[in-house]
């Protein structure tokens, strides 16, 4: 009896253990699931590749408060795989929100997919920057690493992210997608570094594609492609990169309402210099920076200092990221 009452007794934890597996086998089915859902290998990945490597996405929701919240931009978010917001933040009172973008593996390598869905509405105003740089990592196979982003702008939306450091070797495809309505407006930036110079190590094998698209009420203002090679004869170009191994674009959208002035472009020159600008439609302005990888940072962030007031009418708060 006491042999079989202790058969009894053990059967609640055998029911536990199986309900575990149960539970962990169905976890790693629907992992698998959301796998093959959110993303498939492309032609030139083999199944081996796009199971090895990472797939992630991040929806990004900024919206207005109901009123009693006196006007607060609040963020919903959800993501798949390893890329996740860390914190919001609201270090200007109740709007913006600050939100801080982290991928927990530290860079992205041959195969890995991300992406990026922002959406902005009427009334809201939202910040995204990253704690580091981001890094793609060199490797010896032909497969590709990519990244999507993609914004829809009905309100206010800056996108500040910190620089971007291309390994050798890496092999890139990076699309950005920016859509801005009549009541939107944006500033955003992307920092390029080729290369790591301080190592010895510069971008001698490899290939980097960028697309860069905005639309303005539904119409294409600026596509800017561009494709260097490892060891690209436009890095020493004096019509190319001029022996610079980093570069910077900027790009401010102001609110439907208004139209860049020449008063407005002369504070840009005074304040933001190194800065190149050029007005490519009334509410649409795109500045390059080419001068060495510090420098630039420097730069941007003038620049977006002088850009704030006119284009969002707030005064600039940096990111307390920026300062660590």
């Amino acid at each position: 009896m006491k042999d079989f009452a202790a058969i009894e007794s053990s059967r609640p934890f055998a029911r536990l253990g199986m309900l575990s597996g149960i539970i962990l086998a169905y976890g790693f089915c629907m992992h698998l699931y959301q796998q093959m859902r959110w993303s498939k290998p492309s032609e030139s990945m083999s199944e081996a590749a796009f199971w090895s490597s990472w797939q992630a996405r991040l929806e990004l929701d900024f919206s207005l408060a109901p009123a009693s919240e006196l006007g607060k931009t609040r963020l919903h978010h959800k993501h798949f795989g390893p890329l996740r917001i860390q914190k919001a933040l609201y270090p200007e009172g109740a709007s913006p929100c600050h939100a801080i973008i982290v991928h927990p593996p530290g860079g992205i390598a041959a195969g890995d997919q991300l992406e990026v869905q922002v959406a902005c509405e009427v009334g809201s105003h939202g910040l995204v920057t990253t704690p580091s740089a981001a890094k793609w990592y060199g490797a010896e196979s032909d497969t590709v690493a990519s990244q999507q982003i993609d914004m829809t702008l009905d309100g206010y939306f800056e996108w500040l992210p910190q620089e971007t450091i291309v390994f050798n070797r890496a092999r890139v495809a990076s699309d950005i997608a920016i859509r801005v309505s009549a009541n939107g407006a944006t500033i955003g930036w992307d920092h390029l570094i080729f290369g790591r110079q301080a190592s010895g190590e510069t971008f001698a094998e490899g290939n980097f594609k960028q697309t860069l698209r905005l639309d303005v009420d539904g119409d294409l203002v600026w596509l800017d492609r561009m494709v260097l090679q490892g060891g690209d004869p436009l890095f020493a170009s004096p019509i190319g990169l001029r022996g610079h191994f980093a570069f910077a674009t900027i790009w401010a959208v102001l609110p439907g309402d208004k139209e860049w002035g020449e008063a407005s472009l002369q504070t840009l020159r005074l304040e933001a210099k190194g800065v190149a600008w050029t007005v490519l439609h009334q509410r649409v302005v795109v500045g390059r920076i080419l001068a060495p990888a510090m420098d630039i940072k420097l730069i941007l962030q003038a620049a977006w200092m002088s850009l704030r007031p006119i284009v969002l009418e707030r005064p600039a708060v940096a990111p307390r990221l920026w300062a660590t």
